[in-house]
Formats: structure tokens, sequence, C-alpha cells
């Protein structure tokens, strides 16, 4: 493959975003929707449990080259795209894969339409952070690269730093690829310290990878030379709930970096806690993220949620976890069991 110097030549995009529960909050109380809980489950919510259906045949496929697996030590923490077998080492070459697309860099291959299917686990293939695993690494598959696609990672990853246009975190542009390709990805991150969230992400990746013991690899330019596993962190009384601030606190940037996708206009805060409608000063509910079990069917969710009177407003997050509002402020969720898909309140 030629090198090719790239550029962003087309903004295909910047991220969706759906609206906002101020919106239909202050909707309701005008009197403009009849029944605010016929809408529990918004279409964006309703079309990743779509994603996940199509892509759940694919979970027991047998390993091969350009298939994403969940991370078998962590499946919470994120995938690989697999590229190849090394026989020497014994192992699988691949990248990092994570469901935030909002955090795409001018290494980032966004998952796309033409990917399907894929469950939504898959979102972005950091192409700039090469790992490999042994086979019993690695979980079920999540989807399956065409040999377009995983050249396409290959190049980003060679290539995808000699991008010169200007950061622009959570726009996602059209990149050429040599011959007639093309694959869509962020922009370069920015050098000034502390104003670009994509940074901090993938410094908190990092730290999450040497957690798990799980090797980065060289560089494609240095394929060649000996793989080094990252040293065996000492272990921690709490290192899996280490884990899961790393991973939490991952999400929660990526709240911050794109809050308009989710968050309401004024006064918004994140996790178990109150929130105020626009300007009225008037408390309108409380916010808790929930785990749902990993059987749960998206009709059991929704009348679930129906019935006990809370609206989906965000997620799911980096850890998988969806953020639930209720008007009452009084509100307690059931704990997890029978008569209800809850796996985790608050996790």
């Amino acid at each position: 493959m030629t090198a090719l110097t790239p550029s962003l030549t087309i903004v295909a995009a910047r991220l969706p975003s759906p609206p906002s529960s101020a919106e239909l909050l202050e909707s309701d109380v005008a009197g403009e929707t009849p029944d605010w809980r016929g809408i529990a489950v918004p279409e964006h919510v309703m079309q990743r449990f779509a994603r996940r259906s199509d892509a759940a045949p694919l979970a027991a496929r047998p390993i091969a080259g350009g298939q994403i697996h969940v991370l078998a030590r962590c499946p919470g923490f994120g995938a690989v795209l697999l590229d190849a077998w090394d026989g020497a080492q014994q192992r699988w070459r691949g990248w990092l894969v994570m469901p935030d697309t909002a955090y795409a860099d001018a290494c980032g291959l966004v998952v796309e339409e033409r990917d399907a299917p894929a469950d939504p686990r898959a979102g972005l293939v950091l192409c700039d952070m090469p790992l490999t695993l042994a086979v019993a690494d690695l979980g079920a598959c999540l989807g399956v690269f065409s040999q377009e696609r995983l050249q396409a990672a290959r190049w980003l990853e060679l290539h995808g730093r000699a991008n010169t246009a200007p950061a622009a975190p959570g726009v996602i542009a059209r990149v050429a690829l040599p011959g007639d390709g093309y694959a869509l990805t962020g922009t370069p991150l920015s050098t000034e310290l502390g104003k670009d969230g994509r940074v901090a992400y993938r410094q908190l990746l990092r730290q999450g990878l040497q957690q798990l013991q799980i090797a980065v690899a060289p560089p494609a330019s240095d394929a060649a030379a000996p793989v080094k596993p990252v040293p065996a962190a000492r272990q921690a009384a709490n290192a899996s709930r280490w884990l899961k601030v790393v991973t939490a606190v991952a999400a929660s940037v990526m709240v911050v970096q794109s809050a308009w996708l989710f968050l309401p206009k004024e006064n918004a805060v994140v996790g178990n806690a109150e929130f105020r409608n626009g300007g009225s000063g008037v408390e309108t509910g409380v916010r808790t993220r929930v785990l749902f079990r990993a059987e749960a069917t998206e009709a059991e969710i929704r009348t679930w949620l129906q019935r006990e009177q809370l609206e989906i407003v965000a997620g799911p997050d980096t850890l998988g976890a969806f953020t639930v509002l209720s008007r009452d402020r009084r509100k307690v969720l059931p704990p997890p069991g029978p008569g209800n898909p809850l796996a985790v309140i608050n996790p």
C-alpha cells in the first residue's frame, strides 16, 4: 500500500444529538406530551438494542483475523479487532476497540453501517493502541471486518498521525485512503494541556490495560521486534474496583466532552443526583445509573421502565450502564431480582 498524506476532506457528521430530557420535560409541563412514559426508550437506544440482537449470532464464531472480540478478562472494559496471528509468540496482534465514537482521533476508525452486523460495544477502533493477546484472553465475537476495512485500520496505524487538520473533538470526518477507499475518523488530538478530553481518555485506557496486564504491541513499523508484555502490576485488594473507576471516569470524561449529546441544558449533574429544569428553579427528577442483565430483552426493559415511570436519558457508557430518570424525587429503585431486568444499581 502506498503512503498517502492524510487530510480530512469532508466533514461527514458531528455526533447526533437526541432530544434532551429537559426538552421532553418542558413539553410535558406545558401539556404538549399526553403521556411522557411512551418515550421511555429513545430511538437511538432502540437502535443499539437492534444492533446487539443482529450481532448475537456472531458470538460463538471460531477465532479468526478481522473479528472483534470482547476482552475476556474484563468484558465491560473493551474489545479487540484481531489483525494477524503471531505463531512464534502464540498470540494475536490487534487494536483496542471501544464503544465511544466521540473519542475518535486521527488514528481512530469509526465502525459504520457497512460493518454490520456489529454489537454496539464495537464503535471505535483505536488504531494507535495495538495489543497482543493470547487466545484465552478473547471472549465473544462482536463483529467481523472485511479485508478492505482491516486494511484501513492498518493504514491508519501507520499514517493517521500525519494528519494536519486542526483538532476538533467530537467531529467525525471522512479521510481518503489509497485507491478509491475512505474511512470515517476523527481529527488530531489537541496539544493544549487540558483542552481535549480525548487525551485523558487514552491515558485512562492505557492505565486500564496495564491493570489488566494486557500486552501493548510494538508499532507496526517495528512489528518484527519482540513483544514486550506490560510488567505485572502490584495486585491491590481493590483491583477490580479500581478498574471500574477507570471505566467510569472514562465514561464521565466522554459525557463532559460531549455533554450536548445527553444532558439537560441547565445545572445538570451526572450520577444519582437531582437536576433542575432550565431556568425554572424547580427540581424535576432524580437520575440513577443502572446495569441491565445481559439476557434482558428490549421488551422486558421497556415494560419495566413504563411500570416504574422511568426514562432512559443516557447510555450505554463505557461500562455498559444506562442513566434512568424519575420525576418523583422520592423514587427508590427496586433491588435487582425477579420481576425486573436490573443487574446492578449505581455500578
